[in-house]
Order: C-alpha cells, then structure tokens, then sequence
C-alpha cells in the first residue's frame, strides 16, 4: 500500500512521566506475521484504563509504548495466512488479541487467549510489551493486528455508527459484561459504583435488559447528572453514605451491584481507600445476589520506569468475606470477553436499539489536542473523549 509506505506516523506515547502524555513520531507498522493485518484508524477513543497509566499507575516495566486500545479503521496491508478480510474491508481493532483455537479460546474465554505471547495472562494493544510484545495502540494513524480473522469485527462500508462501533471495541461491551458478571436477570434492580464512561454504559445496559431500577453511585455532579438523564437514580458518596441511602429504598439490598471504579477508587473524604467499593457491593447485595467486578484490580507492583508510582501494596486489601459469605453472594471479574459479545452489540446499534455513543461529550479531531484531552478527562472536565482522525 502506498499509504504505508511512509517512513513515521503521529502517535500518543507514554514515556513513564506521570500525567504527561507526548505527541511522538513512530515507525509505521508493517506485517510481521501471515496472519496479521494492518489497519488505518479512522476513529479510537482515550479510555479509563489509559489514565491508570497517565497517572502512573498501571502498564508495561519499561516504557516507551503507544496508548490507545479503542479503534475502528480500514484495513491496508493483509497477510498472505488471512482468509475473512480484505484490504479495505472496516473493523474494529481487538482490544484483546485471541487467535481463536486454543483450549481457551474455544471454552469462549477468548480474552485468556494461550497463542499469540504464552507468558502473558492478556494482550492488549496500547498498554506496552508486557501484555504482548509489539502490539502497538489505537491512538496512531496506524496499528498492526495478529490473528485478524479471528480478532476483528467487520464492520458496514456506511459510516453513520463509528462513534457507536468505537465503543464496543471495549467499553459498551465491558459493561454489559459487568451485568453478565453480577448474574442479572430480567426485572433485577441495580447499583453501578461509578459513573465514568464504563458505570455509565453499564447503567445505561441494565435498562436494556429490562432493569427495574438503577442506582449509580458517584461524586462528580457532571457524571451524576449524566447518570439521571439515563434514567438512574444518582447517589452522591460525599454527601451521604452509599449504602444507607440506597438501603432506605431497598431495604433487603439490590440484586445486582458493579465496581466499575476499581483499584482507584475513594472514600467519602476522596481519599484513596482501595477496598472501599467492593466492600460497598458487599454490604448493598441482598443475600443470594450477584457481584460484577470489572474495575481495573491488579496485583503488587514495584515502582518502574513503565510504571513509576507502582506500589507493592496494590491488590492487597481486606475484605468483608464473612459478610459474603453468609449472604451466599456471587461475585465474578476479569477482561472482557469482547469477541463473544462485540456481534450482539453491533447488532444492537445496527436495529436502532443501542446508542452507547450518547455518553461521548468530546470529539477530538486529529491527535495534536490528545495530550491535553488526557488532563480534561481524568480531571472529570469530559466524560468520554473520541478522536476521528482525517481521511
């Protein structure tokens, strides 16, 4: 392709210096493998767990690597091995890479992929060698896929749904995979903790699949607001405990709570307190309800250059488990499964049904205002910020 015959592209890099991110020039991908693809990003999106890593807090050892792991485009090189995909074909970018015939990916725990780099539990693009060597990151002109027959999501020639489709490359499907985790069943009543552009959705699904009534548990008034014009009853953790609020309306509990705040989360004072919303989840389900915990929790980390205010102390918390336990509570977690739940999703957006892109408030056109987008967004200035680059 002669489009990638250029030398360099503009891309978003993290260089391990927190809340700083730098608009870089980076060699442009190529194939590396028979079955990888090469794609032109047409629209990606800054997600929550990239500002894990602005705030140094989460990603690879040793730094520098391209963010971004949201993203539609065009295909513009295919290897010789691919046999679904054409140059030109649009797909999503897989937020997790699976090659789709280990033993994981056939159980249907395609994000556990065993393949592509066996001495990582998941690879990520955007999020540096350590989950997976030389995947690159959406937030680029240009990214390398491995395993694209199984990995990518085809998309319609039309363009009218790219805000909608960038969402189901991770966050629209994170969410309803935070239902899924909690067991919800038709008629169940919800808490969602947290209110940024995962909680939202994940609100925002649980009316989708018929929920009677929502909670959603935040401090930032933009968000909360943003949480009642969906339809949820907003609940505001520095103005009053949580759990007694909502337990004067349920007073046995909701059937269903989602941390979809994880390993950052605060206490009323907004203070780091990392066990706090699970502990909330804990108390809020009624006995025999279900849990979905699909916040970022990871374990202990040393401080390194990938990763410079890591702390050995991460994932290590104390948890009411008799509490749990005698309430005969599920709980469940992990990566998403995207690529079981992407084609129902598009199907959704497609019948007119979804419109996850209603929590987009920012379209960033190009990546030259990204860094400063970085700030706005963990500041909670924008809620969900999308970037559409030029065609």
């Amino acid at each position: 392709m002669s489009e990638t015959k250029l030398d360099s592209m503009d891309a978003i890099v993290w260089e391990g210096k927190p809340f700083q991110m730098a608009l870089k020039k980076q060699p442009i991908p190529h194939i590396m493998d028979p079955n990888d693809i090469v794609i032109r990003i047409t629209t990606a999106a800054i997600c929550g767990t990239d500002l894990h890593t602005y705030r140094g807090r989460f990603g690879s050892k040793n730094s520098p690597w391209i963010m971004g792991h949201e993203g539609i485009g065009t295909i513009v090189e295919v290897g010789d091995g691919v046999k679904s995909l054409n140059v030109g074909d649009r797909v999503t970018v897989p937020g997790v890479i699976s090659c789709g015939y280990c033993d994981n990916c056939v159980r249907g725990y395609e994000s556990y992929c065993l393949t592509f780099n066996p001495p990582t539990i998941v690879d990520c693009p955007g999020m540096g060698d350590d989950f997976g060597p030389n995947l690159g990151g959406t937030q680029a002109h240009y990214i390398r896929v491995p395993f694209a027959d199984s990995a990518c999501l085809r998309l319609p020639p039309t363009t009218e749904h790219d805000l909608d489709y960038v969402l189901i490359t991770d966050i629209f499907a994170t969410a309803w995979h935070a239902l899924d985790c909690s067991g919800f069943q038709h008629g169940d009543t919800v808490t969602v903790f947290g209110a940024g552009p995962v909680g939202l959705l994940c609100a925002y699904s649980a009316f989708l699949r018929g929920a009677t009534r929502v909670y959603s548990v935040d401090h930032v008034s933009s968000r909360l607001e943003k949480a009642a014009s969906l339809g949820a009853i907003p609940v505001n953790f520095t103005e009053a405990d949580p759990v007694e609020t909502i337990l004067k309306r349920e007073p046995r509990g909701v059937r269903r709570c989602c941390d979809c705040v994880g390993f950052e989360c605060v206490n009323a004072k907004l203070e780091p307190e990392e066990n706090t919303v699970l502990n909330n989840c804990i108390k809020l389900t009624e006995p025999t309800g279900g849990i979905g915990l699909i916040g970022l929790y990871l374990p202990g980390q040393d401080p390194t250059p990938g990763v410079p205010l890591g702390s050995d102390k991460q994932g290590l918390f104390p948890v009411l488990i008799g509490l749990l336990w005698i309430k005969g509570l599920s709980i469940q977690g992990g990566v998403v499964e995207l690529r079981r739940l992407q084609p129902l999703l598009q199907k959704l957006i497609e019948s007119g049904k979804a419109k996850p892109s209603v929590i987009i408030d920012e379209v960033l056109y190009g990546l030259a205002e990204v860094p400063h987008a970085y700030e706005r967004f963990a500041s909670h200035k924008i809620v969900k910020p999308v970037i559409q680059f030029p065609v």
